[in-house]
């Protein structure tokens, strides 16, 4: 029986989803999270970190399966097996381009499952172990940590020698990412400027390519631009740090900027910085078409850097602390303003956020969504200590009303004998014992009414102080 093993399940259809999460379950898997749309399993993917994905083909929303799988392989390097219900051969030709680990046609049997998520397992280990064998320098400290990039990254030497590059960076010149590591600089990077006639003043060994002329090399001997943002990598305070290169190609910026999109966009982040409130705007394609300095600075504390904010959102995996990207998406179908208050602990501090979500519409049809922030936690605080008076002042009435019925109650015993005695009757032995045992007994329910009234008042006082 399998144990441990950490599986993604990206099903449209909830009903199916928690079928299979229930057999999964049942076999000895860990189920680490459930998506519908194929932006939202990207996103979980780099969440939770899972060992294998089930991945449907058909899903809600502009991605389906087979691009979300595809763009998980490549961000994170884990085996996908596909379920669906369609075998015609277009699908297939295009499921299988993405090189899955399994392939499944619903309905199956849990037989089916088992096998073929224990073989897709264990085909990804022999293949990593394999890559590890071969190439024992993917395994260093420095390789680990820029594999879990999910962008495209390379590490250079102060000797300008590529110490590490990620396979993502690799893909882009189309090599393995083997075949560069070692090399200088210049087998990967070029100038976007091949043909530009040489400026006899500069020697010929001297080349200086600006930002904005870079160029990835590809194995084919064509060119592809990039645009480079740099950074350090520090290994001790005696060692001379490495350059740190993350690439972007045009594909990947033509889509995002931060302020860009209609007036209402750059009104709404004017309005929400001068209210001091957190505020962002996404696109239907899950980018940031606009945000406000107070939600960059929120980004920044949750671990995502400025530049992520101009990836798409489902490829930024603690963006989830500022909302579920298949809420997001379904709220462009429906088109209703939402407000929802998401609870958040830090440590010993409890915070409560309002998120007020805006569609932003052109012609009747949803564009854009706006989200506003807003710390509601001394409200929520004031709702609670309101209600807790409430319960209180409740109590200590019903407390009063507890001693008022033990009165009441303790004046018939007392008022029959007085008037006993009153009439002169005989009293026997028998009458005077009922009468002083019943009287005994309701003085003592008296005195703990009494205690119990004292304990909620002098809480009541310690509650009003504090």
């Amino acid at each position: 029986m399998p144990q441990g093993s950490k599986i993604l399940i990206v099903e449209d259809e909830m009903i199916i989803s928690m079928e299979i999460k229930q057999k999964l379950r049942g076999m000895g898997y860990e189920v680490v999270g459930q998506a519908i749309t194929g932006e939202s399993a990207i996103l979980k993917a780099g969440e939770t970190n899972p060992d294998l994905v089930l991945m449907d083909i058909r899903l809600k929303g502009e991605m389906d399966g087979i691009t979300a799988a595809k763009r998980i392989i490549e961000l994170y390097d884990l085996p996908i097996i596909f379920l669906t219900a369609h075998s015609d051969k277009a699908t297939l030709e295009r499921a299988i381009a993405v090189s899955p680990s399994g392939y499944l046609l619903k309905p199956f049997k849990e037989r089916e499952l088992m096998t073929n998520i224990e073989m897709s397992l264990h085909k990804h280990r022999i293949k990593k172990k394999v890559r590890e064998e071969i190439h024992p320098e993917t395994i260093s400290e420095l390789g680990k940590k820029i594999a879990t990039l999910s962008l495209p990254a390379i590490v250079l030497s102060k000797s300008g020698i590529i110490e590490e590059i990620n396979q993502k960076a690799a893909d882009i010149a189309g090599f393995i990412k083997q075949e560069l590591i070692g090399k200088p600089a210049s087998v990967f990077f070029t100038s976007q400027k091949t043909n530009e006639i040489p400026d006899p003043s500069v020697s010929s060994d001297t080349e200086m390519i600006l930002p904005d002329q870079v160029a990835v090399r590809k194995k084919d001997g064509s060119i592809i631009p990039v645009t480079l943002t740099s950074g350090f990598v520090f290994q001790g305070s005696e060692k001379t740090p490495y350059s740190l290169m993350i690439l972007e190609t045009g594909d990947d910026t033509e889509d995002g900027s931060i302020l860009v999109g209609p007036d209402i966009i750059r009104h709404l982040v004017a309005l929400t910085t001068t209210l001091r409130l957190p505020a962002f705007v996404i696109d239907k394609g899950m980018m940031l078409a606009g945000y406000n300095p107070m939600f960059a600075e929120l980004a920044k504390k949750a671990g995502i850097s400025q530049y992520m904010l101009n990836r798409p959102l489902y490829e930024t995996p603690r963006f989830s602390f500022f909302g579920d990207l298949q809420d997001m998406q379904e709220m462009f179908r429906g088109g209703e303003t939402e407000r929802r208050i998401r609870k958040y602990t830090f440590g010993e501090v409890i915070k409560f956020i309002e998120f007020t979500r805006i569609p932003l519409k052109k012609d009747g049809v949803t564009t854009h969504i706006a989200t506003i922030m807003d710390d509601v936690t001394n409200e929520r605080h004031a709702l609670f200590e309101a209600e807790k008076f409430k319960k209180e002042y409740a109590d200590l009435y019903a407390a009063l009303e507890h001693i008022r019925g033990i009165s009441s109650e303790m004046r018939i015993p007392i008022q029959d004998l007085l008037l006993k005695i009153s009439d002169r009757d005989s009293l026997d032995q028998g009458y005077i014992f009922e009468m002083t045992e019943r009287i005994s007994d309701l003085i003592a329910k008296l005195d703990t009414a009494w205690i119990h009234y004292a304990e909620l008042k002098d809480q009541m006082s310690k509650d009003e102080k504090s």
